[in-house]
């Protein structure tokens, strides 16, 4: 048995069957979320290309699987990134029960993450670039609503990320023919032009940033959700994987200044947008434009700490968007008006959802005491030694996030007729605001205990450490 069979095949092989039994929606979604968690428990208890004795019988996971020429690799390091993925992913199917997502769902999403996974190990590794266009037009249907067309930031998502892939196909032949060019320089200033558009369609970095509020607005908020703490995710650790390999990116001291520079410009805009922002929906895709916006920093800094705080970064930011897009789904199955002036009284009628969106947004923000602040730290203290110019304006795009937290921590206390609070929650929903809610607290409290295991991340990478 090898990990690629286990990891990848297995999973794609359920998603199937999944599909055509998806009309039976708890079936599935306990079939989905179990495999889920057991495949990330997987990950963590056995070792890979590692002897593992089960009574008087021994098992062996080796690391490699062939097909059509292509070795998927699955090595021991890479454990902690399986890990990472199947626990959201069952994270993300135990909350869809309670988020009105559609049939499609459970099995879609299934098969997006083990595609993940094969784009992570595929070698060569820019044959990830074709996996991932797959997993995002199985994507597509998980964003379908009943009786509604297909909308505009839907068509604008699946555009983008279509046009990436031929930019990051030509850049990595590029990077090959390189070194046996005669003006090698040039090749390589081409080359990386090509690979820069495909990464700014792929993670929505400015100019191309326009789909991510669309999406949020015009699909389902808990699919939306889930693509915008997938994709960047798999996108920028399919970005270190170009930094390990090639010397010359880690070498061009311009490259990582362009980084940072659309790094702070992804920050400010998506804080003064999200400052003015009316609508509750559009917020979130805000949001994940600051956050995205931080990966870049982190990844600008071309150092240990900076490797290490895109890791940090990245969980509090995958909890934060699970309960802040489930929160927005249940407010709009219930038909509430998303215009943030209309959600009067809101804490009094849903308090967990709004407690929960409440502190997810605030870890955004990188509240203290919440992971958002020990994470983003680092990133800050790493930028003030290259420029203070770049920390004020960071400040600015925080500062927005903030106003539009406190603005709506007014509105969902001003309660008209009672203030009584109405239980009309399931049990269901507040069991998984509680866990998320308490899951940011607890990390916020003991970020190095909880987060730094994640940093075996980086040893995949050996360039980078």
């Amino acid at each position: 048995m090898s990990a690629p069979i286990i990891w990848i095949v297995i999973p794609l092989l359920l998603a199937i069957i999944l599909f055509f039994f998806r009309a039976n929606r708890l079936i599935t979604l306990l079939i989905g979320s179990g495999v889920s968690a057991f495949l990330a428990l997987l990950a963590l208890t056995f070792r890979i290309e590692r002897v593992f004795p089960l009574g008087p019988l021994s098992i062996e996971i080796s690391s490699t699987l062939t097909v059509l020429g292509r070795n998927f690799v699955i090595v021991d390091t890479d454990r902690f990134m399986l890990i990472l993925m199947y626990s959201l992913g069952a994270f993300w199917i135990f909350g869809s029960r309670i988020s009105g997502s559609n049939s499609f769902f459970v099995p879609n999403i299934f098969a997006i993450i083990s595609l993940f996974v094969a784009a992570l190990s595929v070698q060569p590794f820019l044959y990830a670039a074709l996996i991932i266009e797959i997993a995002v037009l199985i994507s597509i249907p998980i964003f379908f609503q009943r009786g509604e067309p297909i909308k505009q930031g839907i068509l604008r998502f699946l555009v983008f990320q279509t046009l990436a892939v031929p930019f990051i196909l030509f850049s990595g032949w590029g990077f090959e023919i390189a070194p046996t060019s005669i003006d090698s320089q040039l090749a390589y200033f081409q080359a990386g032009i090509l690979l820069a558009i495909g990464f700014g369609l792929w993670l929505a970095i400015f100019p191309f940033y326009s789909w991510i509020p669309l999406l949020a607005g015009d699909g389902h908020a808990y699919s939306a959700g889930f693509i915008f703490s997938i994709l960047p995710t798999t996108i920028f650790i399919f970005f270190l994987e170009f930094i390990n390999s090639y010397n010359w990116l880690r070498e061009h001291v311009l490259l990582f200044s362009i980084i940072q520079v659309l790094g702070i410009i992804m920050i400010v805009l998506g804080g003064l947008f999200a400052a003015f922002q009316r609508s509750l929906t559009r917020l979130l895709g805000y949001a994940v434009m600051v956050e995205i916006g931080f990966s870049l920093l982190a990844l600008s800094l071309n150092q240990v700490i900076g490797w290490q705080s895109y890791i940090l970064v990245l969980i509090p930011r995958l909890v934060g968007i699970a309960i802040c897009s489930l929160a927005i789904s249940i407010w709009k199955n219930q038909k509430l008006n998303m215009d943030i002036d209309s959600v009067r009284g809101l804490l009094y009628r849903f308090p967990y959802a709004t407690i929960g969106f409440l502190v997810g947004w605030l870890t955004f923000c990188g509240l203290p005491l919440l992971p958002g602040f020990p994470t983003k730290l680092p990133i800050l203290i790493g930028l003030s030694e290259i420029s203070l110019q770049s920390i004020m304006l960071v400040s600015v795009g925080l500062f927005g996030l903030f106003v539009a937290g406190f603005r709506f921590l007014a509105i969902i206390f001003s309660e008209r007729e009672t203030y009584i609070i109405k239980e009309s929650e399931p049990v269901l929903q507040k069991i998984f605001f509680s866990i998320g809610v308490s899951a940011l607290l607890i990390v916020g409290l003991f970020p190095s205990f909880f987060l730094n295991p994640f940093l075996s991340l980086l040893s995949a990478f050996t360039n980078l450490n």
